[in-house]
């Protein structure tokens, strides 16, 4: 027939010489990539989290594409060897919160497993601006890859811009929306989706029984926790009912004395939200000196520890829900080193970790990786 580039429109899936041929003379527009690298990779990996450490997929299909190849991303050549330093910047830190160690666990395990050097970096408190701040100072140490919370998008962009118009390579995770909600071009979010961990909290307690709630935010500010919190709220209005939000702080007595405070000025409330381990043990410190038992307050609660999981079992707490901290920081480590040393892009805007729950109908399953992998 004769034709050339230009006389039709052509696209075709996988790759093959002859492909390779034709997108470079521009016979052909793309091709649709599966990655089939990354669905052995991650066949293995899922199997051996689930073994190990009692790591499960969010989703039931967990995609690998479409990814495409054009004229301008065929150059790329796997570099299967290559030394790489991530740099992770987050709004928090184990020495201080202990839900970090398990991420910063995850963090760990996947790079010691792949051969990567990393550094962690974050305020010695809850301190948004400081932690923007790290992410300029993780920028200017070049790294081959970037991981941050994406805590406050509309005050961490200008770092993160910065990063990638370095041609740092930056996903986010444990806190942000995926970058089309948040407004930053970075390559994936690797998380929960945070307003329906809330809102499915919220109809679980309303489900129980409960009248009227308060959502507990020890960190109000932060994108993620006040995502929760919306969502809980949400819930509880299309229901009819009355909830709002109380904000703490990390110091745990003196947050047991604010929760405290509330009920006796809100003696209606029967629903109780919190948000993690520092919500959690100053509403149990709250329950204990009031000489509240199980049912007299309904009680869920976001992330695990050895606190919340014995409240689980004793049914103070109804269910915790569980975001998977350790494969936040496990994946972020494997989305970075895939890139650079596969060219393996995501093939989501978001990498969900979860919600899931943990209640006492599988809380045997979880337990003895509470605080540690789960």
């Amino acid at each position: 027939r004769g034709l050339k580039p230009g006389d039709v429109y052509h696209g075709t899936f996988d790759m093959s010489p002859e492909i390779e041929a034709h997108i470079k003379d521009g016979l052909t527009l793309f091709a649709v990539d599966q990655q089939p690298y990354l669905q052995g990779f991650a066949s293995v990996m899922w199997l051996t989290l689930v073994k190990r450490y009692g790591i499960t997929p969010a989703l039931p299909v967990t995609p690998t594409g479409p990814g495409f190849v054009t004229k301008e991303t065929l150059g790329e050549k796997p570099e299967p060897d290559k030394a790489l330093k991530l740099m992770f910047v987050q709004h928090a830190l184990c020495a201080w919160d202990s839900f970090w160690c398990v991420v910063e666990k995850g963090i760990d395990v996947a790079s010691n497993q792949l051969n990567v050097d990393y550094t962690v970096l974050g305020p010695d408190k809850f301190d948004l601006e400081k932690t923007a701040s790290l992410i300029d100072q993780a920028v200017a140490a070049n790294p081959d890859g970037l991981a941050v919370t994406i805590t406050d998008p509309a005050l961490f962009k200008e770092p993160i811009m910065r990063a990638i118009e370095a041609g740092i390579p930056v996903v986010g995770y444990n806190a942000g929306s995926g970058p089309e909600k948040d407004g930053i071009p970075y390559l994936t979010y690797i998380g929960m989706d945070e307003y329906q961990g809330g809102y499915q909290g919220g109809k679980r307690l309303l489900a129980a029984g409960a009248t009227q709630g308060v959502c507990i935010n020890h960190q109000v500010g932060h994108a993620g926790l006040d995502a929760r919190c919306a969502g809980f709220i949400d819930a509880f209005k299309e229901a009819g009912k009355e909830a709002e939000v109380l904000g703490i702080s990390n110091d745990p007595a003196e947050s047991q004395t604010i929760i405290d405070d509330y009920y006796a000025a809100h003696p209606d409330v029967d629903a109780f939200l919190t948000l993690g381990p520092n919500g959690a043990n100053p509403f149990y410190a709250f329950a204990e000196a009031r000489g509240l038992k199980p049912g007299d307050v309904y009680h869920g609660t976001f992330d695990l520890s050895p606190e919340i999981v014995a409240h689980v079992e004793d049914g103070m707490t109804l269910f915790a829900i569980d975001q998977q901290p350790f494969l936040q920081g496990y994946l972020s480590v494997v989305t970075l080193t895939l890139l650079q040393r596969q060219k393996i892009k995501p093939a989501l805007p978001v990498t969900p970790t979860g919600p899931g729950f943990v209640d006492k109908s599988n809380i045997e399953l979880v337990k003895s990786l509470a605080g540690t992998y789960r």
